[in-house]
């Protein structure tokens, strides 16, 4: 898209962000909001809709609520804020005729990833001129939908706009991008690919077409984790001894009672494994925020016995700040987490490690997996993954390099921001 232009504005514009419901959509749109404040000094006003969503980021969250509170603010916004209907709906409707009046008056924006391509927001898009609406990919990975002939003939071609296409893929598995387009109603386009196929809608030709590549290596958002990821940890260490500076992260997905087996068995046996290594670095743990908290606790007993009970941490810091002090970083799983990780020189370890240590009740709800599901789900977990140890032996003889060439050490990385040129001519 060409070296990245950056033209200062008026400060007084206020982009107002309408959240997905989701804990990844304010996670991967943060960092390009941060970089936009950062070079144009708009202020940021984000909008959730959901009140999960909300509370995760205002009490469960203090990395992603800090950042948002250096740059703006976010509102609770929803039929259900009060006991009564009534007063909500007053509520809502005053809330959109504020921020009609406000992007009218101010020329500023309304950003979104769909939202007012759908009901019921579809029907104030008409409040705001299109050069005021900013449309965003959803997901800065993109989304995946699977590049098979067979996959794309079941889905809509609204959904097949949302991924990522080359154009020799589209004439490849021959779709009709033009036919029938889905609803686009903005004056800018923002992705993380040049190839989101929104940048090929009809409606698109005369649009701003920006591409925001590695955003969480944008500066500003680097800056903000370098200046605070060493406070925030230390916050967090649990008040035990320990030989290092620095810890072992371990990146959990959803776990639930009816969870397949593998999951839950890998789960127990990375902790397991880890568990000898607790005299020496503090554990942080990153659950999955829908996770089945009472049953992790059970699990985690199991796996790290009563003796490492004060030496480990549950947390929900970001990513990017856990890296910064991890020598390694564990998963027994598959997920877009391992990227940032591997961005940052973190081993990244994939741990396939059972050990037989659970009693029946734990394992009585689960679910079994077919064979090729398994191994689609390995595969994706090779491709992601530095390391892969499926015996202790090998995993411990891992561990003692690693705490060999970190012995003494009390290591902090500071992040690099990316060398690319952003484009943010809004």
């Amino acid at each position: 898209m060409g070296k990245y232009i950056f033209i200062m504005r008026s400060n007084r514009k206020t982009v107002y962000v309408l959240l997905r419901n989701k804990i990844i959509g304010i996670d991967s749109i943060l960092p390009l909001c941060m970089e936009i404040n950062g070079k144009f000094g708009y202020k940021f006003n984000f909008i959730s809709f959901e009140y999960e969503t909300y509370k995760y980021i205002v009490k469960d969250n203090v990395v992603i609520k800090d950042m948002i509170n250096s740059i703006g603010k976010i509102d609770f916004v929803s039929l259900k804020k009060y006991k009564s209907r009534y007063l909500s709906m007053l509520f809502v409707v005053f809330y959109f005729i504020k921020v009609i009046i406000n992007v009218a008056a101010t020329n500023g924006y309304i950003m979104h990833s769909a939202h007012l391509h759908i009901k019921p927001l579809m029907w104030i898009r008409w409040f705001f001129k299109k050069s005021n609406i900013i449309f965003v990919e959803k997901k800065i990975y993109g989304v995946s939908i699977g590049v098979n002939s067979k996959n794309f003939k079941k889905r809509s071609l609204t959904r097949i706009y949302e991924s990522r296409l080359t154009n020799d893929e589209i004439r490849e598995f021959g779709i009709d991008m033009y036919s029938h387009p889905p609803l686009l109603y903005a004056g800018i386009l923002i992705a993380y690919n040049e190839n989101w196929n929104y940048f090929k809608h009809p409606a698109a030709n005369q649009l701003k077409k920006i591409t925001f590549k590695h955003s969480y290596r944008g500066k500003h958002f680097v800056d903000f984790v370098n200046k605070h990821a060493y406070t925030y940890i230390k916050n967090q260490i649990p008040h035990e001894n320990f030989e290092s500076g620095n810890i072992l992260v371990f990146i959990a997905t959803r776990i639930i009672r009816h969870s397949d087996s593998n999951v839950i068995n890998e789960f127990t046996g990375a902790l397991r494994a880890l568990s000898k290594y607790l005299h020496i670095f503090p554990l942080f743990i990153k659950l999955h925020t829908f996770s089945d908290t009472e049953f992790i606790d059970e699990l985690i007993k199991a796996s790290l016995g009563d003796e490492n009970s004060t030496r480990y941490t549950i947390t929900t810091l970001h990513p990017m700040v856990l890296a910064s002090k991890a020598v390694i970083s564990v998963f027994a799983n598959d997920g877009t987490v391992m990227g940032q990780f591997s961005e940052l020189n973190v081993p990244v370890i994939d741990l396939q490690i059972y050990e037989n240590i659970l009693a029946p009740s734990h394992l009585k709800s689960c679910i079994e997996l077919s064979e090729s599901e398994l191994t689609r789900r390995y595969k994706r977990r090779k491709i992601s993954s530095d390391y892969t140890f499926d015996e202790m032996e090998e995993f411990d003889k891992f561990m003692e390099q690693i705490i060999d060439t970190s012995s003494g050490l009390n290591i902090t990385r500071t992040i690099t921001a990316s060398s690319q040129k952003n484009m943010l001519d809004l």
